[in-house]
């Protein structure tokens, strides 16, 4: 929701998009952003047409967005139905409305008998329905008779229909025909990842064999860590190691098979990859190496008007001439973005030109940092360096905005107390205001978290979701394998490897700017509660004084 500061900015047209910035733009996800700012604001339906048919790759928010300001009776309509609650299914008197509302997630809250006669009356004429029967269901997976509408509901009906209705041990045919479905990769990571599916995990372990895409591979790795399976656990990883393009990925299959096997062979091969990510950093503390492959200045004069990565899009098309830049081009790019308001920038050609021989460390924009100490200056760097890659003008699909990727709820809400004011959203691509708006949300993480990785896991998720991963499943506590195996069965995808790789940023910055950090420590201090973030702590305490008191 908006917050009544923005509502009134927009109203008032302090904030006022035009349509001739509109028009003016090429597609693209920063000419999206402004649409969205449009549609928010006193237009008519006309205004609103016009925007809104320029959205590249329209989703439910645009759809949503425009059915409120337009007159067309289709769009009114299609958005409608959507929105319908679950509980109001039964009651929709268009088949069509009907199957627009329709998604198994509401499913699960209708009786068998409205999923019934649901599933009678579209008779799959505007799609398959008949999942709607399969959720009919005491048990699911039980035989290979419906097995492709019980995929269907095991994806989309929700975590807690699965716990219900799919956790238990599989026969080995329906095992056997899982492997074969093409949505097995989709299985297996909502399986393993969820510590309520233990039963089904179980049975994943079991599987040994298939050619499956190198996440899978290792996602039935680190289940089978989990059971004890290491045999199979090692065949799913050098099937991933095979295949995995990314480095990170690569490296971490690697740094797998070494904590299962233990041999020094592959902490060697680990500490030689070209990459700088938290396996490789392990490695080489292990080793007693030295990283060196980075760098952290530049050689600058001022210039004028070098490209500093502000406007976001003049960025977008220097962007696409980077990509396609090679070494012996790359001297007309850099003369471009010389000078010290474009450090970041040119540091960025310079490590995506040389890439992955070399990386880019460097520190741009610190006289916005001068109130920071150097622990909390390497946290703020190693967040913006996997955010924005240091460049100031990004703006995100979800609209997250500038060096520090703030997105418009917290521009909103900081800006009720900051003293810098943003006039538009876009002050927030300007470095001083990402920055310090970024320094005020991260005061409040670093209240209830105290180890770099949960910080980075609630910058990005937020801290209600990172309070939910370390208070349910019994996650990041002692154990051989931890906090390893915690870290990789992380649900989200993006949260999971974005902590994986703030940690590597944040050692590289403490020691760049002269304090020796253990990543070995760090990894430690995850799996004690008492060390590693307020929540556990607290419960720590609470059930000390509990049971004291019995």
């Amino acid at each position: 929701m908006r917050s009544v500061i923005l509502s009134m900015l927009l109203i008032s047209g302090a904030w006022a998009i035009t349509l001739n910035e509109i028009n003016d733009k090429p597609a693209s996800r920063q000419k999206n952003f402004l649409i969205w700012q449009f549609l928010h604001q006193d237009i008519n339906a006309s205004e609103a047409s016009e925007a809104f048919y320029q959205v590249d790759n329209v989703n439910e928010r645009f759809l949503f967005d425009y059915a409120a300001k337009t007159d067309e009776t289709e769009i009114k309509y299609t958005a409608s139905c959507m929105r319908e609650q679950a509980c109001n299914l039964p009651l929709i008197e268009q088949d069509d409305c009907l199957m627009l509302a329709l998604t198994p997630a509401k499913a699960t809250a209708l009786k068998p008998e409205e999923r019934e006669e649901i599933a009678n009356r579209l008779n799959n004429r505007f799609g398959n329905t008949q999942w709607l029967r399969a959720m009919n269901q005491e048990s699911m997976y039980t035989s290979v008779d419906n097995i492709a509408n019980e995929n269907i509901v095991f994806r989309l009906a929700g975590a807690t229909y699965r716990h219900e209705h799919f956790n238990h041990p599989l026969s080995n045919e329906v095992l056997e025909a899982l492997t074969q479905s093409n949505v097995f990769g989709q299985i297996v990571f909502l399986t393993v990842t969820d510590p309520a599916m233990e039963q089904l995990q179980q049975s994943l372990s079991m599987v040994s064999i298939g050619h499956f895409d190198p996440q899978t591979h290792f996602f039935l790795a680190m289940n089978a860590v989990k059971y004890a399976k290491l045999d199979i656990a090692v065949e799913h990883l050098k099937e991933a190691k095979g295949r995995f393009y990314s480095p990170i990925d690569r490296d971490k299959a690697i740094f797998w098979l070494y904590e299962i096997t233990k041999d020094q062979n592959y902490l060697t091969e680990l500490s030689n990859s070209l990459d700088i990510n938290m396996y490789v950093l392990y490695a080489r503390e292990l080793l007693q190496l030295p990283t060196e492959n980075y760098f952290t200045t530049l050689p600058t004069i001022q210039h004028t008007n070098s490209i500093n990565g502000v406007d976001p899009f003049q960025w977008r098309v220097f962007a696409e001439e980077v990509k396609a830049s090679t070494p012996d081009t790359i001297v007309n790019l850099i003369d471009r973005c010389d000078g010290e308001d474009s450090l970041g920038v040119q540091g960025y050609v310079l490590e995506r030109t040389y890439e992955p021989y070399i990386h880019n460390f460097t520190m741009p924009y610190d006289q916005y940092m001068t109130t920071l100490n150097a622990d909390q200056k390497a946290l703020v760097y190693a967040l913006m360096r996997q955010e924005t890659r240091f460049i100031p003008g990004l703006i995100s699909r979800s609209f997250a905005l500038g060096l520090m990727q703030i997105m418009p709820f917290n521009v909103d809400s900081i800006s009720k107390v900051h003293p810098l004011k943003p006039t538009t959203y876009f002050d927030m691509l300007q470095p001083e205001l990402s920055i310090a708006y970024s320094i005020a949300h991260l005061q409040h993480l670093i209240h209830n978290l105290h180890n770099p990785i949960l910080i980075a896991y609630g910058y990005n998720g937020g801290l209600g979701s990172t309070k939910r991963l370390l208070l349910e499943g019994g996650r990041f506590l002692p154990g051989e394998y931890e906090p390893f195996l915690s870290m990789e069965l992380i649900g989200n995808d993006e949260n999971r490897e974005y902590g994986k790789r703030v940690l590597a940023n944040y050692v590289m910055y403490k020691k760049i700017l002269g304090e020796e950090v253990s990543i070995k420590a760090i990894f430690d201090n995850l799996t004690q509660p008492s060390q590693s973030d307020y929540f556990r702590a607290e419960a720590l305490k609470s059930r000390q004084v509990l049971s004291q008191t019995e």
